[in-house]
């Protein structure tokens, strides 16, 4: 018997591999590339948060070019334009196609809780080849994760003690977890959440047995 009739994935780090973007990135910017993704990846993660804490919205193709605005004013505008382009085709996991292919095949039904804005997370996902059932966005509320109201949508599709969150992103994890969600934090590499994750795993490949039979907790 299933133990989630849910599973909701954080896009950004989780499903998508936000460091491959160096490589889109490399023609514009050449081989400080990776160095400025990585300021890039945090000034918009902290643009984000700043806003909600002034209780102020953007949509996230703003953020993301205010963000980039932020740490590299000396680009021409036309050339940071095409660098927040990039960010709608962001290359997935190797173990991301795999894992939602097997939820599908065993009933569960999948969605995506991004940041992004609804076209921003359908086109990245048509691009990286992946498909869901639902996309629940941030926008739909004004408000970023770690907001409790962006977590809330995922109530809107179903009973939250038969959903389950997975991030790659300690903050979010962290997030998802102070509004009573069963989260999985896939360790991919990034800063822990600082309270224990429901489930701690290395692969997506992982997620499908949780599912079905819930697994051992952390």
């Amino acid at each position: 018997m299933r133990a989630f009739d849910l599973v909701a994935f954080d896009l950004y780090g989780t499903l998508l591999d936000v460091a491959g973007l160096a490589n889109g990135m490399r023609p514009i910017t050449g081989e400080q590339s990776p160095a400025l993704l990585g300021r890039w990846r945090q000034a918009q993660l902290e643009r984000s948060w700043r806003l909600n804490r002034e209780d102020a919205y953007e949509p996230w193709d703003l953020v993301t070019l205010r963000a980039l605005e932020e740490i590299a004013p000396e680009l021409p505008a036309e050339s940071r334009e095409r660098l927040a382009d990039l960010w709608l085709t962001v290359p997935a996991f190797a173990d991301a196609r795999e894992t939602l292919q097997a939820l599908k095949s065993a009933g569960v039904r999948r969605a995506v809780l991004s940041n992004g804005t609804r076209p921003m997370i359908a086109r990245a996902l048509e691009t990286a080849g992946l498909d869901v059932e639902t996309i629940l966005s941030a926008d739909d509320v004004r408000a970023y994760k770690t907001d409790p109201r962006a977590y809330a949508l995922l109530d809107t599709e179903a009973d939250p003690a038969r959903t389950l969150f997975v991030s790659s992103n300690g903050w979010d994890a962290d997030g998802a977890r102070r509004t009573g969600r069963t989260v999985v934090w896939i360790d991919r590499g990034g800063a822990p959440p600082t309270a224990p994750p429901s489930y701690r795993v290395a692969s997506l490949t992982e997620i499908t047995p949780i599912v079905m039979d819930a697994g051992t907790a952390i």
